[in-house]
């Protein structure tokens, strides 16, 4: 078989598919390997002192206003369902990320692109979109795989694509306008029980979608107007919480100075973890291809966008990321952690991606870049291994197996102690406890393979083996953690 042939052969959907299967295979097997840590056992450990409704209330009134979050961690944790099924959060986030795409990208494909796009192509792309975010986020480990960072940060992703497909098909259609409004306020009101920054993110893209509304059609719309007082509305309960305020006040007031210098320097970084990665660039690439063949489609939008300068968006794209980092930054005092940002960072990614396609079109030379365009399926079945992630994902798979049995047998050792009522327990410490798995398995008992295996599986594992122990230590009736060293 020729070169060209071969090219042929593999350069289609299938191929993409498989490359696609291939990828997100392995994260799907370390939903098996994954157990839970620090705060995931916060609900269970304090239901001997609350009920479900009363721990509702303390958490927001002592610690934090994310009212959704709290209360699905608690509906998995309460009852102990969490801890073993441990695996089913995982698979339902990247499931739930896939089908929320799917049926977004199917509004856009219905009411912007005349149904241009088929429907297994949108299955794709949607598929893409996740491996897109995995490769592009901070820290995959949280937004997928701990439990308490992912129903705060991960969840809210997923509605908010939703609630995006919800509003492009209340816009476009006439039919079913009262059941999308209904749903796009009840989906406002979840969104604003997860955490600050989506929250302030919302803000921002409401009162720019209202302000593009008017600008558009000279009018204003009762229903987005609505539907923007509502979203003021959830978003007081959350941010004037005074379980906010109180972590606030624990925390420390910070600086409003500092805080502008540090949310710049964060923002940019931000826009670094997204830049480095060749797929984002090829899907910038693709979508500015995309948008030009089927640019009479779209020429309302481009109508409106070309007439604002490009300094005038780079202006307002810092901003809204300012506007974003600097109250979060300046209320917890400078404290926030990379978990946080994974939502943010995508959703910048995304927004510039669109900014990039939109003002370079007119520059495309479609000559001249068909070929790669022709392509695309096989361009992009090779790209989307090409992260710095993939090396996370090989020394995951080499030591996910001996991670998730030392962590079980840690667990029951904490179960026996609880059962026969001790306050002690020692146990190896991790690299120790792996030097005794290995030797069980002669086939990697070698020092390359060690050099790996005893360490935590970074997409996997959050911090170290032993991160924040102490509500474990709590429910067990812990008093005395002694590890071994040999």
């Amino acid at each position: 078989m020729s070169a060209a042939a071969l090219l042929t052969y593999i350069n289609n959907k299938k191929f993409l598919f498989v490359a696609v299967a291939v990828f997100i295979l392995p994260f799907i097997l370390f939903s098996f390997w994954n157990v839970p840590s620090a705060d995931d056992y916060m609900i269970i450990d304090k239901k001997s002192q609350f009920s479900f409704w009363q721990l509702q209330s303390s958490v927001y009134h002592n610690w934090t206003g994310r009212y959704f979050a709290t209360f699905v961690s608690s509906a998995f944790s309460y009852s102990g369902f969490l801890y073993s099924h441990y695996y089913l959060h995982s698979l339902l986030l990247f499931s739930l990320t896939v089908f929320s795409w799917l049926f977004c990208l199917i509004q856009i494909n219905r009411h912007l692109l005349s149904e241009q796009i088929s429907l297994s192509s949108l299955a794709i792309l949607s598929l893409l979109l996740l491996i897109a975010e995995i490769n592009i986020i901070p820290e995959p480990v949280t937004a997928f795989y701990w439990f308490s960072s992912a129903v705060t940060y991960q969840l809210p992703m997923i509605i908010l694509i939703f609630l995006a497909g919800i509003i492009i098909k209340f816009l476009f259609t006439s039919s079913n306008k009262i059941i999308c409004f209904i749903i796009a306020c009840i989906l406002n009101i979840l969104l604003n029980g997860c955490n600050e920054m989506i929250t302030l993110f919302l803000l921002i893209c409401s009162a720019c979608l209202v302000l593009y509304y008017i600008f558009t059609y000279k009018k204003v719309s009762f229903s987005l107007i609505s539907l923007f007082a509502v979203n003021i509305i959830s978003a007081c309960f959350l941010l004037f919480s005074p379980g906010i305020a109180n972590r606030s006040s624990k925390l420390g007031e910070g600086s409003f100075i500092s805080g502008i210098g540090v949310a710049f320097v964060k923002f940019i970084i931000l826009n670094w973890y997204f830049l480095k990665e060749p797929l984002w660039w090829f899907l910038v690439f693709f979508t500015c291809l995309f948008v030009y063949k089927n640019k009479y489609l779209l020429s309302s939008i481009f109508t409106i966008v070309k007439k604002i300068s490009i300094p005038f968006s780079i202006a307002v794209y810092l901003a809204s990321g300012l506007l974003i980092y600097i109250p979060v930054l300046y209320v917890t005092n400078g404290s926030l952690p990379v978990r946080a940002e994974n939502m943010i960072c995508f959703l910048y990614s995304l927004i510039l991606l669109c900014l990039i396609s939109i003002y370079i079109i007119g520059k495309i030379n479609n000559a001249s870049f068909s070929v790669f365009y022709e392509y695309r399926y096989l361009l992009f079945s090779i790209l989307i291994f090409s992260t710095a992630n993939m090396k996370m994902v090989t020394d995951s798979l080499l030591s996910g197996y001996f991670y998730h049995s030392i962590m079980k047998e840690r667990l029951n050792q904490f179960e026996n102690a609880k059962r026969l009522h001790e306050h002690e327990i020692t146990f190896d410490d991790y690299e120790t406890a792996v030097d005794k798995k290995i030797k069980e398995h002669p086939a990697a008992n070698r020092q390359m393979l060690r050099d790996i295996i005893v360490k935590p599986p970074p997409i996997i594992c959050f911090g170290n083996d032993l991160y924040d122990v102490n509500y474990l230590k709590e429910l067990y009736g812990i008093k005395e953690l002694n590890i071994r060293k040999e």
